[in-house]
């Protein structure tokens, strides 16, 4: 009975000290308005397929589409407000998109594809925009999604999975940024 005590009493305790995590920023709060560059479209459009990316795939207005996902993705969170005004910003979000993956997942037993991933990797960078600080840089920052080419309610297309995946990159930009993660 002696032992069971101590160990009953550290379990309440580290239950009641909770995992740290936060829905608030981590940001300093001088941060208040962010200035989203337009990304820059930097795939490879030209080069030689290999054996992971068996098709080119030429996505026209991506780099536009990203852009505003990204926005919206921050007005969503509400922690930053998005300026059109790069002068008035307090950070600033730079971006280029450098490549574009869409790879098999699963096959039928004929060996057509089912299911595919796409990814969306960029390189991205955040400043202080009163100062022209560097606050992060990261290259090969990536988004994914999966999705399904067969399978009835399951299925979807490839233009619906890119809006899928724009919106899983954009958020993923945000908790960068606003989370520091």
């Amino acid at each position: 009975m002696k032992t069971i005590f101590p160990v009953f009493l550290a379990a309440i305790l580290l239950t009641g000290a909770g995992c740290g995590y936060s829905t608030q920023s981590l940001l300093s709060a001088s941060y208040r308005k962010i200035y989203v560059d337009p990304f820059l479209n930097k795939l490879p459009i030209t080069r030689e397929s290999t054996e992971i990316q068996r098709f080119q795939t030429s996505l026209p207005r991506l780099e536009e589409d990203v852009t505003s996902g990204v926005i919206n993705r921050f007005i969503f969170d509400g922690h930053l407000r998005i300026t059109p005004n790069k002068s008035q910003a307090d950070l600033i979000l730079t971006g280029e998109l450098i490549d574009f993956h869409r790879q098999p997942l699963r096959l039928d037993d004929q060996g057509n594809v089912e299911e595919y991933r796409l990814n969306l990797v960029a390189n991205l960078k955040l400043r202080d925009a009163k100062t022209g600080e560097l606050l992060w840089e990261e290259n090969g920052f990536v988004g994914d999604t999966t999705y399904f080419v067969t399978g009835g309610s399951l299925a979807a297309s490839e233009s619906a999975s890119v809006r899928a995946l724009i919106t899983d990159f954009s958020r993923r930009i945000v908790e960068r940024t606003v989370e520091d993660w």
